[in-house]
């Protein structure tokens, strides 16, 4: 829910009939007010329930919806008055579900009015975005000139400069990658389709994280596996690797992480798995939300913004698969954290986009 809708609820702006808790936050009804049983509540039951509607332990009713990213509950209900207690708000679900459409349809315009302001906002980066990318493919032209097998041992024999260059300008161009989608989901499949191996996009984006951050933090990553295949997939794919490899880094507390990518029948499996705090059930269907960070995510890495993951579930399901998250207690703790074995894992269709 847009925050300006929010304001708008508080104000005398737009009709509120009954009671509510809008994230949790008390706005008082134009026709019914609050029972004292509810204004004075401290467990408020009605916002951590599940169900719609629900009866707390005094005997009132309440009605829950999720609007965008904001919840809103209607408060105080007591239609068959059997709280004798206090008096009840009178409340009809068919004129609830008329008031929910008509907010919903104020809360979609302040959503794309904000999302103009923010595309326009982008629109600023499109010069700067050119330029790092011109960086990007010089660099990347000057590492291929370095002997070696392979752009992973070529790149660890350039020199500190140029791996800086390189570094700093292909994170820059994947970083913006990262907010256009993050602000525009459909972004993730524009552009060209580029035929492309799997692997050597792992290989590459590692190389870049491991000397940026890996080894300062004394990680190293494992890549393995048997994959030859080269599947069409958008530009934004890159942001993919990136935001797996570099979470694995934040939060692993061994210091290996293994990278396995391998062929198929239907298409590239890739697997990225790291020793760090146990994902429960609950988060495992909340890190993909916008703004989420885990249970444990400011204590071990004080930077992020819950973007990450969001953003690659976006550029997923732009390419037609889903990432998996598994979590498998290990048994043990480290300063006071549950370990687990955690890998996130998808598998690309063979016939990519």
């Amino acid at each position: 829910m847009s925050k300006y809708l929010c304001e708008i609820l508080e104000s005398e702006l737009f009709s509120k009939p009954w009671p509510m808790l809008v994230n949790g936050k008390f706005i008082e009804g134009d026709k019914y007010t609050a029972p004292q049983a509810c204004k004075e509540c401290s467990s408020k039951e009605c916002l951590s329930s599940k169900e719609s509607p629900f009866h707390c332990s005094k005997g009132l009713e309440s009605h829950s919806i999720t609007l965008g990213e904001a919840s809103l509950v209607v408060i105080g209900i007591d239609n068959k008055n059997k709280s004798k207690r206090f008096k009840g708000v009178n409340f009809s679900l068919e004129i609830f579900n008329k008031w929910i459409s008509r907010v919903s349809i104020l809360n979609e315009s302040f959503e794309k009015e904000s999302l103009k302001e923010k595309s326009e906002t982008l629109h600023h980066f499109h010069d700067p975005v050119k330029w790092a990318e011109q960086i990007r493919i010089n660099s990347e032209k000057l590492i291929s000139n370095v002997d070696g097998t392979d752009f992973k041992e070529k790149f660890e024999k350039s020199s500190g400069e140029l791996k800086a260059i390189y570094q700093s300008s292909k994170m820059l161009v994947d970083s913006i990658k990262m907010i256009d989608v993050f602000f525009n989901p459909e972004s993730a499949s524009y552009g060209r389709s580029v035929k492309t191996n799997i692997y050597k996009i792992f290989d590459k984006v590692q190389s870049i994280i491991y000397f940026s951050e890996g080894k300062k933090y004394n990680k190293k990553f494992l890549l393995s596996g048997n994959s030859f295949k080269e599947v069409y997939v958008h530009e934004s794919f890159t942001i993919i690797p990136l935001t797996l490899i570099h979470n694995a880094l934040k939060y692993s507390r061994t210091r290996e992480i293994e990278i396995e990518i391998n062929d198929d029948s239907n298409g590239v499996d890739v697997k990225v798995s790291s020793i760090g705090p146990i994902i429960n059930e609950q988060e495992k269907l909340k890190i993909f939300e916008k703004g989420y960070r885990g249970k444990y995510a400011s204590r071990l890495h004080h930077d992020g913004a819950g973007i990450g993951l969001h953003v690659a579930n976006h550029v997923a399901n732009a390419h037609g698969f889903t990432i998996n998250v598994t979590s498998t207690s290990l048994g043990y703790d480290i300063e006071k954290m549950s370990m687990a074995e955690n890998i996130f894992s998808f598998t690309i269709p063979a016939n990519g986009v």
